[in-house]
């Protein structure tokens, strides 16, 4: 039997979602919903999405607002969504997989979502979020802190290293060609680097001591270690 609480929690959580589960469970067994579902699906036409924008933008600000102020629950939604997705594809065949993905892969507009990234960040950037007291920056931390430990997790430590290691790889091959996308971002990045030492000194520094600046310390220790001798014994 159900305690109280468990009864409570369950009705806190029954909403939208949740009776449109209930109701896809019905209809999805109906041939005529299913055929319909495929029209519509086919019937996207993305070029229409920035004009839908302008539109909720510019003809109703309340509207608009109701909207912004649900952006977190339809984020989470989609992460939700993402990772059962995620779990549900891993029982996938490998080949069978890998063919889905590709086909997936090679429908997404780049150019696109590459404009998309662009202007977010752009946009974060303009913000202020790299001083101390912003408050978003604060709500980012946290939020990368929470992503950073699912990620791991999800991931796994040995295997996501493995697939880090061949990434790098392939990332310093594409990179060394002057027309790619990443040749153009390591080179945006770099300028980036030097105009912000500040970024070098507390954040890259940190993360690349262990690996390159430890080795570094401990050959100028040895090499003031062989001179102070030297000068010794003269």
């Amino acid at each position: 039997m159900k305690t109280g609480t468990e009864t409570v929690a369950a009705v806190e959580t029954r909403g939208l979602l949740d009776a449109a589960d209930r109701i896809l469970r019905e209809l999805i067994r109906t041939p005529r919903f299913k055929e319909t579902v495929v029209i519509l699906l086919n019937s996207i036409d993305p070029p229409s999405a920035r004009r839908l924008v302008r539109t909720l933008f510019w003809q109703d600000p309340g509207l608009l607002l109701s909207i912004m102020g649900s952006l977190p629950a339809l984020i989470n939604v989609a992460s939700e969504a993402l990772a059962e997705v995620a779990c549900q594809m891993k029982t996938m065949p490998p080949p069978l997989l890998q063919d889905f993905l590709d086909r997936v892969v090679a429908g997404i507009d780049g150019q696109s979502a590459g404009e998309a990234v662009g202007g977010l960040v752009s946009m974060a950037l303009s913000l202020g979020v790299s001083e101390e007291g912003s408050g978003l920056r604060r709500s980012l931390a946290a939020v990368g802190s929470d992503f950073g430990r699912a990620y791991a997790e999800a991931a796994g430590g040995a295997a996501l290293s493995e697939r880090l290691g061949a990434w790098m790889a392939g990332a310093a091959e594409r990179a060394r060609d002057p027309e790619s996308a990443l040749h153009g971002f390591v080179q945006a990045a770099a300028r980036a680097v030097r105009e912000n030492p500040s970024f070098v000194e507390n954040v890259l520094k940190p993360i690349l001591e262990p690996v390159l600046g430890a080795p570094a310390k401990s050959k100028a220790s040895a090499g003031r270690s062989s001179a102070k001798k030297a000068g010794g014994e003269e």
